[in-house]
């Protein structure tokens, strides 16, 4: 019998259900707390206004910590980016 491929997952599906996003969430408030130890982290909404105040990213959309999809960010003007590539910008904007 051939095995059916709508009851496989794949590997970034599984990376989520893992807490793949949970992750880079934590990835996102540290790297804040590091260069903002004052700034006051309640919600994801807090990450998201921050990254865009105080970065000067700015986003056309964006999905944090969302249970099913890995972070998803897209930038002002259609570009869309993974949370390597938002971290890469971070870094480079605020330098250790």
């Amino acid at each position: 019998m051939k095995e059916s491929t709508m009851n496989t997952i794949g590997f970034q599906q599984l990376d989520c259900v893992t807490g793949g996003t949970e992750e880079q969430c934590k990835e996102l408030r540290a790297f804040i707390k590091k260069h903002d130890p004052s700034y006051k982290i309640y919600n994801n909404f807090d990450i998201m206004h921050w990254i865009e105040r105080k970065s000067g990213i700015k986003f056309d959309s964006l999905s944090l910590c969302n249970t099913f999809y890995p972070n998803e960010f897209r930038l002002a003007g259609g570009r869309s980016i993974s949370q390597a590539e938002l971290m890469e910008m971070l870094s480079e904007r605020f330098p250790d």
